[in-house]
């Protein structure tokens, strides 16, 4: 589940805004031995604030720089045509347009910067204007735990320890397609698999009278708003009291950098509460498989 020399660490949750490994402040990198130090914000465009990259436009008069004009913007895939006058400079207003500047591009490709997954055992380093790529899939990008207060944070295979061995949940391996069991009881339970290294919560909370709510949600350090690549069947059978039920949802993913979801929208049925001596009373089914 895990790569050789992952680690986890313990500390404040990440806030908004933050970077993937959980930085802050100013970021700084050296350019050489003999070369001195950059602060990378200055590497930033002027316009939408994401990472210069090359070819490069600088405005003739004050010296703004701008990624090109019909370059799209990566996070709304707004054109850049739509937003600049290619013949005023944005800031200044002052006519002339802008010019391609070579001496940025030759510092664009002469820095390379850590991942800010750094702490958390990644030791690529890349040029500044690639590395917001490379941390879209960083296998070694933090996983939060939930727990209130605690704040520890590392890769899926690292947490799966720390859920495991410092706060004591269950845990049981599951295979894709194949039932898993799971006794009741109220707080968390793991659910994991060596096949990728796929990491599931499922919470029991108890709602009186009524018995207990299953909630399930997928951790992944790269989860996105209203992905699904997962579905979940979720099925509860007590012949004794002749109650049978089941439920189907596409679980969703996060990587638990703000605690759990208050609305998940994951609550996938409500076991009834029945004795526990009962036969198959305190226990749930979970079959997970891939979306094709």
């Amino acid at each position: 589940m895990e790569a050789e020399g992952e680690i986890g660490v313990s500390g404040r949750k990440r806030t908004r805004g933050e970077g993937s490994g959980g930085g802050g402040g100013e970021q700084m990198v050296s350019v050489g031995s003999n070369c001195g130090v950059i602060e990378l914000d200055a590497l930033d465009c002027s316009v939408c604030y994401d990472h210069l990259r090359p070819p490069v436009f600088q405005s003739e008069e004050i010296g703004i720089f701008i990624t090109p004009p019909d370059f799209p913007l990566p996070r709304t895939g707004v054109l850049w045509g739509n937003l600049l006058n290619k013949d005023k400079c944005h800031v200044c207003s002052i006519t002339g347009g802008y010019n391609r500047c070579i001496a940025v591009e030759q510092i664009l490709e002469s820095v390379r910067a850590p991942c800010s997954n750094t702490k958390y055992g990644c030791t690529v380093k890349m040029h500044y204007h690639e590395l917001k790529d490379h941390e879209k899939s960083c296998p070694r990008a933090p996983c939060f735990c939930p727990e209130a207060g605690c704040g520890f944070a590392g890769s899926t295979g690292v947490l799966l320890r720390h859920f495991t061995d410092d706060h004591g949940w269950p845990s049981t391996e599951f295979k894709f397609g194949r039932d898993s069991v799971l006794q009741i009881q109220e707080g968390m339970h793991v659910l994991h698999s060596r096949e990728g290294g796929r990491l599931f919560l499922v919470k029991f909370t108890p709602v009186p009278p009524f018995g207990n709510a299953a909630s399930i949600l997928r951790v992944h350090p790269h989860a996105l708003v209203g992905e699904r690549k997962f579905r979940c069947q979720v099925g509860y059978n007590c012949d004794t009291i002749g109650w049978h039920q089941y439920s189907n949802l596409h679980p969703r993913s996060t990587n638990l950098s703000n605690g759990l979801p208050v609305d998940d929208g994951s609550y996938s049925l409500v076991v009834p509460a029945v004795p526990a001596y009962l036969p198959a009373a305190n226990s749930i089914k979970i079959t997970i498989s891939r979306v094709s």
